[in-house]
Parts: structure tokens; sequence; C-alpha cells
């Protein structure tokens, strides 16, 4: 690995963009020497400061500056000041000695002026640790060997020994190694540090978390209860609620049905009542009817007139005849006018009696119809009884029920029989065996099995009236035919006398006539004939009419009876709605008080409704079981439901605090076991390379001195320091099991902790306090390097510098003016040494010495402008020299 190629923008006095490039491998022993030279004040040093902050130097005093803005070029008269520095460091990586799978590594660093900075490593953005971590391991770094500045090689011999041994830590290349261990360490102490916190957050948990736990045993004892109480009250409640909700729907249905009833008999009394009101309209007697009445009237009167007139003349006839002597011929007209006065009238009655019999057939025919339906009512009643009578069996006495099953038999033949005596004897019995039925607890059946012999006896009286009204109707419709069968057979007897009469007349035709009353009589007879053929046509109209309209009464009379029928029906099923309505009501009021006691216990009726228990299920022992529940619940008391949350937190983070411990135990222990390889990796490698630096240090001090003696020394620590280890201690009080309570073992563990951590701050690896160098010139005695002049004391820190370059090389070295206190003899030899080096690592010289310039294989220069701004120049010496 060697540098490739420096860029410099805005870095302290190098404004502008400025590119250094370094020679490769000049051949396959040599790295080649670049030199930088220039006047006082040009920004030569600048060069070496840039190397050192891009290689990640936090010390502002190393830069020459007071604050990190200082490394951005501040401006001058000429140019105005930046707001950015940057440095890149372009190094060839093709032997890999930099543990990253690049051939080129870029190293870049920006500054801004608000404060912002960033690295990067081939334009991705890392942490300084990153930098500095890889660094290490490539063997160089910014604050010892790699870049020696102008006061270093003085200020070297003048640390302390502490800081020299920090300088020998990236010499002996085992800085990679004391990063980890730094690292490592840091971890360890911060774990340690976790751990006391962890512990202490476990000891003011612990005490709550124990509270907790025993009330959260009473909370899931009170859980258990509860849940068992829940599982009972569910069965109790949805039993409960089922049968409740069973007789409501069966109401409900029950009254829907017989609503349905009553509209369709609703609707069909509406339209009865509508024929009955067009009917009632229609039956309204016409002026043409009251026209036929006065006109039949007035034909009667006439009749009556001409009848008279008649009657005289015939009296005057019967007094001629019997003047004559012919008094059966008189008779016998006489005779003959009364039968046929006799006929017209039985006629009329005839008539009469005839639309009598037809009206009383019609209310027999009515009645009968009336007593059948009362009957299938009665019949209907009876079925309902015998099924309301099942329903209250397991409530009744067996002896009773089957008692009453035999009376609702004999009831139900009386009733055929038209028995009213045995019916009424019968109910009367029923309604006993009822009484007792309800006594034995018959609940709503025995109330139900009430009101059907209520309304059954109701129907039986209704029914016995209606049998009667139908005997009193047969009764006299019987009368009325027997009436109007000897009407017909007076008729008949008059009829034939009146045809034995007019024969006998007949025979008397030869007898004298007198021709005026015959004439008049003729007239008479004509003129009756008409006015009874008048008289008859106006009957027949008014018969025509009156039947009409009778037969519209008899149709009005049958609406009439069907309408009331239809409403006593309709009243009937109302009666029974609201019966229905009482009892749905009375169930709804249980089942909504019911079901507020279920949200009040349950929370919920989704699972009463939808759970399905057994028919026969022990109420009483469920609702046993539940109050004794309710008791241990009483006993138990109320636990804030919190608690249970509160638990689980606690538990949750004690748990995981717990874990936390285990796990930075093993943190911990694995750290301490990483140390302990790494303190072993360390001495080994620190031990074998610092021989191999005093002997290469004792070398370069002979030749650059031309003889003398130098070597460098380890200084120990304190061996009791080195023995303070807690872990290395045995016997002490803790180191075993630990007595007493929990929390004095907690607090001697984390003294025990405390003593590991100041231990592991203080020890180092090496077991060093630092480096002690002792240097004697040639001819000298000197007990101290602090006795040594200033070229002594620059040539015997360039020996140690080169002692340790020949040992461990750096990739490349930045040497700034380390020969400026050597003279040119002393200047000679460290250029021999350099170009001898030079094999080894990539040097870059900044001096002001001819003897450096000449070694030197590219030579830059370095001039300040007028604006302030560096500059530089270049030149390739090599090329200059073949030439």
């Amino acid at each position: 690995m060697y540098l490739e190629k420096l860029e410099i923008q805005g870095f302290k006095s190098f404004a502008n963009k400025n590119v250094l490039i370094f020679p490769g491998m000049l051949d396959q022993e040599r790295r080649g020497i670049t030199a930088v030279v220039g006047p006082n004040g040009s920004g030569k040093s600048n060069i070496a400061d840039s190397v050192r902050w891009v290689l990640g130097e936090q010390s502002m005093k190393q830069l020459r500056g007071k604050k990190s803005e200082d490394v951005i070029f501040s401006g001058s008269e000429k140019a105005g000041k930046l707001g950015m520095a940057e440095v890149s460091m372009y190094l060839n990586n093709e032997d890999k000695k930099a543990p990253i799978d690049y051939a080129q590594v870029v190293l870049t660093r920006r500054l801004y002026r608000d404060g912002a900075s960033e690295y990067l490593i081939n334009n991705n953005r890392v942490r300084l640790i990153d930098i500095q971590m890889l660094l290490a391991k490539a063997s160089f770094g910014q604050r010892t060997y790699s870049v020696i500045g102008q006061g270093m090689v003085e200020g070297f011999l003048n640390t302390t020994l502490a800081e020299r041994k920090e300088f020998f830590d990236e010499a002996t290349g085992v800085k990679q190694f004391q990063i980890k261990r730094d690292d490592s360490l840091n971890k360890l102490i911060s774990s340690y540090e976790n751990l006391m916190q962890v512990d202490m957050l476990l000891s003011e948990i612990e005490p709550r978390l124990k509270s907790l736990t025993r009330q959260v045993n009473k909370l899931q004892r009170r859980g258990e209860i509860e849940a068992e109480l829940e599982e009972l009250q569910l069965n109790f409640y949805s039993k409960l609620w089922h049968d409740n909700n069973d007789k409501f729907n069966e109401f409900n249905s029950k009254y829907l049905e017989l609503e349905k009833s009553r509209l369709d008999k609703d609707r069909k009394l509406e339209a009865l009542n509508k024929k009955l009101d067009q009917l009632e309209v229609q039956n309204e007697i016409t002026e043409e009817f009251n026209g036929w009445q006065r006109e039949l009237s007035s034909l009667q009167a006439e009749k009556d007139q001409i009848t008279k007139q008649t009657a005289r003349l015939e009296a005057e006839m019967e007094v001629k005849l019997e003047a004559a002597g012919k008094f059966d011929l008189s008779w016998l007209s006489n005779k003959k006018s009364e039968l046929k006065q006799g006929l017209l009238k039985i006629e009329d009655e005839i008539r009469a009696e005839e639309e009598a019999a037809s009206e009383g057939k019609r209310a027999v025919a009515d009645l009968t119809e009336e007593q059948k339906s009362l009957q299938a009512g009665i019949q209907k009643l009876n079925q309902e009884l015998r099924e309301a009578r099942s329903f209250a069996a397991a409530g009744g006495n067996e002896k009773v029920n089957k008692h009453l099953d035999r009376l609702i038999l004999k009831l139900e033949a009386a009733e055929i029989e038209n028995d009213f005596g045995r019916v009424k004897t019968l109910i009367k019995e029923i309604k006993t065996d009822l009484k007792k039925i309800l006594e034995a607890g018959g609940g709503e059946a025995g109330k139900d099995l009430e009101r059907l012999e209520a309304e059954l006896n109701s129907l039986a009286l209704k029914k016995e009236e209606a049998f009667l009204k139908l005997g009193e109707a047969q009764s006299k419709a019987s009368a009325q035919n027997e009436r109007l069968r000897f009407l017909k057979e007076k008729k008949s007897q008059m009829g034939e006398e009146l045809a034995a009469i007019v024969e006998k007349l007949e025979r008397y035709e030869d007898r004298p006539s007198d021709a005026e009353s015959d004439k008049r009589q003729k007239g008479l007879k004509e003129k009756l004939d008409a006015v009874e053929k008048k008289i008859a046509d106006t009957k027949e109209k008014i018969g025509s009419f009156s039947r009409a309209i009778e037969e519209k009464r008899s149709r009005i009379f049958e609406l009439q009876k069907n309408s009331q029928a239809l409403q006593n029906e309709i009243n009937q099923i109302n009666n029974e709605l609201n019966e229905i309505k009482v009892g749905s009501t009375r169930y709804e009021t249980r089942l909504e008080d019911l079901e507020a006691e279920i949200r009040n216990e349950l929370g919920s009726l989704k699972e009463v409704k939808e759970l399905k228990v057994g028919v026969h299920l022990e109420m009483e022992t469920l609702k046993e079981k539940i109050e004794n529940l309710k008791r241990q619940l009483d006993q138990i008391g109320g636990i804030d439901p919190e608690i249970e949350k509160e638990y689980a937190e606690t538990k949750e983070r004690f748990d995981f605090l717990s874990g936390q411990t285990g796990d930075l135990k093993k943190a911990i222990e694995s750290l301490e076991k990483i140390i302990k390889e790494l303190d072993i990796v360390i001495k080994e490698r620190f031990d074998k390379e610092f021989k191999t630096i005093q002997q290469k240090f004792e070398e370069y001090f002979k030749i650059l001195f031309n003889g003398g003696a130098a070597r460098i020394i380890k200084v120990m620590a304190q061996e009791e320091e080195a023995s303070a280890n807690p872990q290395d201690k045995k016997g002490e009080k803790g180191a075993g099991p630990a007595d007493g309570s929990e929390e004095e073992r907690k607090t001697r563990e984390q003294e025990s902790n405390l003593k590991k951590i100041k231990y592991l701050q203080r020890y180092n690896a090496t077991g060093l306090a630092g480096i002690e160098i002792q240097a004697t010139p040639p001819g000298k005695k000197i007990g101290s390097i602090s006795m040594l002049s200033g070229g002594e004391r620059a040539l015997t820190a360039i020996a140690m510098i080169c002692a340790i370059i020949s040992v461990n090389p750096s990739p490349f070295v930045i040497l700034d003016e380390v020969d400026a206190a050597l003279d040119e003899a002393n200047s000679e030899r460290l250029a021999k040494i350099l170009d001898d080096l030079s094999h080894k690592t990539q040097f870059i010289v900044i001096t002001h010495n001819r003897a450096s310039m000449r070694r030197a294989n590219v030579l830059y220069g370095v001039t300040m402008q007028e604006d302030g701004v560096s500059k530089l120049l270049s030149v390739k010496l090599d090329e200059i020299k073949t030439r």
C-alpha cells in the first residue's frame, strides 16, 4: 500500500483545488522520496496538516488551530473566505494491506463552516471509528509516526512515559488490538452499568410484583368462580327466557291468527252491510206502487157499487120471482151470490196464509241453521277444553282429570240430544272439577280451562234459547199449514156447491124473462167482470211488487241475520284478542324484566338466546348454586380489574429485566473473555516488536552519532496495581455463596462489579506504565536525555523514528522539517538513512535541506500568491537526472 494522490481544497491556505501526485514503486525495492520545498510561510506544513486532518485528527493543537473552522480558508484582502474544507487521500490497496475490497481506497473528510462534517471511504459515508480501525489495521494513523511534524521530533523526547507508550503501541502494530480492546472495554463498562441499573430496577419491582401476584391469584380464583357463575346463570336464564319467550310467541301467534280471522270477518261484514244498504234503498215504496194502491181502492169501491146495484137488481128480480111463485130460483140466485162472495173472501185468506206459511218456513230454516252453528261452536269449545285440560294435567289430580274427561264426553252426547237440563248439570260438574284443577296449581292452563268453561256455558244457553225459538216457529208453521189446508178444503166445498147451484139455475133458462132486468143484469155483469179484471190485474201488479219487496225483505233479514252472526263472532274474537293481549302483555313484561336482569348479570342477551338447554332442568338447584357462588364472590371482595393489567405489565417488565440480566451477564462474560484474549495478543506482539525496535534504535543511533550507546527501557506498572484485579482475589467475602438477605447479596455483587470496572480502566495488557529512553553520545557520560543538546535530542528522536519505520513500516511517512536542527553532515546521514528505508515505505519530506532534495524523486514547490492562496509547482527529478 502507498499514497497515490492527495487532493486539497479549501483547507487553510489551499483555497483552490490542488492535487499532489506521488510516485509509486520506482522499482521492485524502492518506493521513492517526494520533497516539498518552499519559503517560510508559503503553506508547506499545511500539506502535512491536511494529511493528519484527513486521517481523523481531532486535536486542534496538533493542527495549529484553536477551533475546527480554523482549517477552512478564512479569506484575505483579495480573496473571500470559503464555506467548506475538503481533503481526499488516494491510497493504492492492490496488496490488500487495508482489509477492504477495493484496489484503491479514497479517504475523504469534509468540514462546513456551520460545524457539520462527514467522513467518506470511496464516497460512502462512514464513522470516524471506521477510519481509525481501517488505518490501524493498515499500520498507520494520524497521531504517531505516519506524520511527524516540526515539534514532534523535539517533543517526542519531552513526552511522558505514558505518552511514549501510546506511540510504541502504534509502532509495534498493536494499535488495532488496542482499539478493539478499548471498544470491548467500553462495552463491558456499559454492560456493568446497565447490569447495576437493571438490578436496582428489579429490587424496586420485585416487592410490588409479589403483592400483585397475591392479588392476581385472588382475581384468578374470582375469575374461576365468575366463569362458573356465568355458565350456571347462562343455563338458568336461558331456560327461563326460552320458557317465557315461547309462551309469549304462542300468545302472539294465536293473536295474529285470530286477528287475521277477525280482519277476514270484518271484510265479510263490510260486504254484507254494503248489500244491506243497497237492498234497503231498493226496498223503498215507490210512487207507482202507491198509485196501484189508490187505483185498487178506486176499483174496489167501483166493484162494491156495481155489486150493490147487482144486489138491488137481483132483489127486484127475486121479488118478481116470488110474486110469480118461483121461490127456489130466488134462493138459488141468492145462494150463488153468497158463494161467490165467500169464494172471493176465502181466496184472500188463502193468499194471506200462504204468505205467512212461507215466512214461517224461512224462520224455521234460519233457526235450524243458527242451531247448527251454535253446535259447531260448542264442539270446537269441547275440543279446546279437552286440549287445555291436557296442559293442566301435570298440575291437577289424576282422578279429577279422568272424571273431567268423562264429563266432557257426556256433555257432547247431551248436546247432540238437545237435553239442556242434562247439559246444565254436566257444566256445573265440569266447573267443580276445573276449580279443583286451579286449586292444584293448574296455572295458565287452568285459567284457559276456566275461560273455555265460561264460553261453553254461554253457547249452551244460546243454543237452548235457539232451540226454544225453533220449537215455537215449528209449532206456528204447523198451525198455519193446518189452517191453510182447512181453507183450501172449504174453498173446494164452496166451489162444488156453487157449481151445483149454477147447474140448477141453468135448468130454469126457459123461464119467462124480464128483458129490461136481464139487460140491466147483463150490463152490470159485464161491468163487474171488467172491474174485477182490472182489480185482478192491479192486484197482480201489487202482488208481484209485494213479492219482490218481500223477497228483498227476506234477503235483508237473511243478510241482517248473517251480519249479526258475523258481528257476534267478531265480538267473541275481540274478547279473545283482549284476553290474549293481556296474557301477551303479562309475558312481555316478564320478558322485559328478565332481560333487564340478564343484562345486569351477564351483560348480553346474545348467548342466552342462542343457548338451548334441556327441558328437565332443575331450576331450584341451579338457583341455589348461583346464590352460593355469589356469596363466595362477596367473601373474596372487589378487586380492581386494573390490577391484572398492572400485574401483566409488571410481570412482563420483571421477566424482561430478568432476561436482560441474563443477557448482560453473558455479554459481560463474553467481553471479559475477549479482553483477556486481546491482552494476550497485545502483550505477545508488543514484546516481540519492542525487542526488534530496541535493536534498530541502537543501530541507527550509532550511525547518526558515529558511535555511542542508546536503549529503550520498559517501565512496569506498580506491582500492587497489577494485582488489584478482584477476579484474582480468593477468599474475599462475597466470592462464595452469599449469606444474608437477597438485598445484601445484590449490594455485594454491585460493589464487586464497580471494582472490576475500576481495575479494567487502569489495567493495560502489556503491564507497562511507560517507555524510558536512554541515550549516550560518544565520549559523553549522560544519565538523562534531558541533558542532551538540541541537535543531539533531534538525532536521538530521528534514530527512534527510523528504528520504528524499519521494524513496522507505515505505508507512507510524512516528515515535516525534522532535519531543521541538523547540520549538513548529519543531514547527509539522515538523507542516506531515508534513502535506505525507502524500500520499506514511501517518504514525503517537507524540508529546506539540499541533501534531502538531492535524494528526492519528485520535487513540489509551494509558493504564496498575492491573494494569500498557496500554489503548487512540481518537478520530476528522476526525469531531469536521466537527461
